[in-house]
């Protein structure tokens, strides 16, 4: 029997399938559950702004779900280029100092930051992204110390994940981590389309002492399956010019500290 995380991920995209009113028999059928398990499954899924239950049945709310390859990132990487450039030049030069320890999550934004952090002296850099250390590797000095984890390697991503990429970074007290992630929105906070991804992601969080979210504009306003991280959480969001004025403004009120890279 798969786990609840999974099978709601699953079940969130059943909702497009199963579109009569006996989807919660259907569902309880298809994972082997009661059906007062499903309907907590459902309860749980709504209270996270994931689907709408209706009389019967269940509709899923527009969502960010699809996560590109890592084979497919030419095509990823033109979506807001010069905002990614632009933020990561910004994180490196501004928020990284020689003989500092961050961490990198494996994500464009994130990686893109990698020819500028080259620049400082003495760091040590923490990934899980294959792709982002094959680059550390080529550009950083040697006076640069790389580490990564092990664990499982997730094709789509090419990101280690799995619990012994958790307990990794779980031993680990970085300076800051440079983050990023698929949506953001006021209600949710910052949400992904991966539940391994997340854990792991939630385990860098906690080893960090800071914690910097790196988001162009065309993330406001989406929603993935899973929340990330809580604006609590968030130390600094640095982000584009394009970004809207009025969520700005309410992170703001919300004590959250945004630069926009210029």
């Amino acid at each position: 029997m798969i786990k609840p995380l999974e099978r709601r991920q699953k079940i969130v995209k059943d909702i497009d399938t199963f579109e009569d009113n006996h989807i919660v028999l259907r569902l309880s059928q298809k994972y082997g559950v009661s059906e007062m398990t499903i309907r907590r499954d459902l309860k749980v899924l709504e209270d996270s702004g994931l689907i709408k239950r209706t009389y019967g049945g269940a509709v899923r709310w527009p969502t960010v779900q699809v996560e590109p390859p890592l084979l497919a990132r030419d095509k990823r990487l033109p979506l807001a280029t010069d905002q990614k450039t632009r933020i990561a030049r910004f994180a490196a030069q501004n928020l990284v100092q020689s003989r500092d320890i961050i961490i990198i999550e494996g994500g464009t934004t994130a990686t893109a930051m990698v020819p500028y952090v080259a620049d400082w002296d003495d760091l040590t850099v923490v990934t899980n992204g294959l792709a982002t250390a094959e680059e550390l590797r080529r550009q950083l000095p040697w006076s640069a110390t790389l580490l990564c984890p092990g664990g499982i390697l997730r094709p789509d991503s090419c990101t280690f994940v799995g619990h012994i990429a958790e307990r990794f970074f779980r031993e680990f007290h970085a300076h800051r981590l440079f983050l990023s992630a698929t949506g953001l929105t006021l209600r949710e906070g910052i949400t992904d389309p991966n539940i391994l991804e997340i854990q792991v992601k939630r385990a860098m969080i906690q080893s960090a002492h800071e914690v910097i979210l790196l988001m162009d504009s065309s993330k406001f306003g989406a929603r993935s399956l899973m929340k990330v991280i809580d604006w609590s959480e968030v130390h600094l969001l640095v982000t584009d010019d394009a970004a809207p004025a009025d969520m700005l403004d309410a992170l703001h009120a919300q004590g959250v500290e945004v630069v926009i890279a210029q």
